[in-house]
């Protein structure tokens, strides 16, 4: 079991790690939330809103602690009240629906298209989605906004 937890650590270590993609315009300034450059907030929320990645992080843990108690055994003899693939559905399902609610709630705008997806990605698949929509997805108008608005033509 350790050798699964230190694997899985260091897969998600050298996602986090990979170089970003190189943008034409040249590379974006370095956004400053009060946390000061190259904090650990800043490396964990992709350079956002670290109110995002904190927010994030309280519903990953909501979301766990109804998984597990969605698989608690009760009763004799003890079942469970779902199976372990049917919780991870209903919290998943349960977490991407929350997600932009608490987001906006959280920042106080209206949210843009990246920082929706990411969020709804970390519900997926926790800690990796958000380095794979950050890496897919480009980086332009639609999906960055200007300064928490989007820009319509």
């Amino acid at each position: 079991m350790k050798r699964l937890i230190l694997a899985a650590l260091a897969l998600t270590m050298a996602i986090g790690l990979q170089p970003n993609v190189a943008q034409a315009q040249g590379p974006a300034p370095a956004p400053t939330w009060g946390w000061g450059n190259g904090s650990f907030l800043d490396w964990w929320g992709h350079g956002q809103d670290p109110r995002l990645t904190t927010a994030g992080i309280g519903i990953g843990i909501g979301t766990g602690v109804g998984a597990y108690f969605l698989t608690q055994k009760h009763g004799n003899p003890g079942h469970a009240r779902v199976t372990t693939l049917g919780a991870y559905g209903i919290t998943t399902g349960a977490c991407m629906v929350a997600t932009p609610f608490v987001y906006t709630v959280a920042v106080n705008r209206p949210l843009t298209y990246r920082e929706v997806y990411m969020g709804m990605a970390d519900c997926i698949v926790p800690f990796i989605g958000s380095y794979l929509v950050n890496a897919y997805l480009p980086h332009n108008v639609l999906y960055d906004g200007v300064n928490g608005k989007m820009v319509r033509y």
